[in-house]
């Protein structure tokens, strides 16, 4: 006649506990990591309409042109030979403007696209001054302060489709948003299958002993 101990329901006890931790475990892993993935979507983003961009200058929406932005340079600022930012990325239509913050400046073109016609601010000026020029040619406009120019006072419109915002964008792969949701749920499923095993190996073997 076959004879038991009480080791049969402990371990059936001890398994269902570890079987319905390991499911909780892995439910409430994956819930966090499709809360935070819901919580890391932005409805709209911090899009500027105009406004202060960051990288030098400012960017006033409007301008001239025929309806394209208006972008700010400082030729000189705090009397620093340089021009402020000393590269400005737009798109073709769009109005670059010159503020002069120092004296004996001017803005004189070096190596623009070809059949450009731009000729820039070739007269010395002062503090106050100011210079604007639309850009309807795509490509890289150099020019100098001639007075400045053994300083390394220099700079550059790059005119591209799209503008700036085409090269702001992802420089690597672009990672699934549901990449992190996934890792984890399969990360739940591997420590559950586990646990399983693990129980079911030491408390699975008894037999009836005669």
């Amino acid at each position: 006649m076959a004879t038991h101990d009480g080791s049969d329901d402990v371990s059936r006890r001890s398994f269902l506990r570890a079987a319905t931790g390991s499911a909780v475990a892995a439910g409430a892993a994956s819930s966090a990591a499709s809360a935070q993935e819901g919580g890391n979507q932005s409805g709209g983003g911090n899009q500027s309409g105009g406004g202060n961009q960051s990288g030098g200058g400012n960017q006033s929406g409007g301008g001239t042109g025929g309806g394209g932005k208006t972008w700010e340079v400082v030729v000189g600022p705090g009397g620093d030979l340089v021009f402020d930012p000393a590269e400005r990325v737009i798109a073709p239509g769009d109005t670059v403007h010159w503020t002069w913050d120092s004296d004996n400046h001017n803005i004189a073109p070096g190596s623009t696209p070809e059949g450009a016609e731009w000729e820039g601010h070739p007269e010395i000026a002062n503090t106050g001054t100011e210079y604007s020029h639309t850009f309807e040619t795509t490509g890289t406009f150099e020019y100098v302060c001639q007075p400045h120019a053994s300083s390394g006072m220099e700079g550059s419109v790059v005119v591209q489709e799209g503008g700036p915002e085409t090269s702001s964008g992802p420089t690597g792969p672009v990672v699934p948003k549901n990449a992190l949701s996934l890792a984890v749920g399969t990360m739940g499923a591997m420590l559950s299958t586990l646990a399983l095993a693990y129980f079911f190996i030491k408390y699975g073997g008894y037999e009836d002993q005669e």
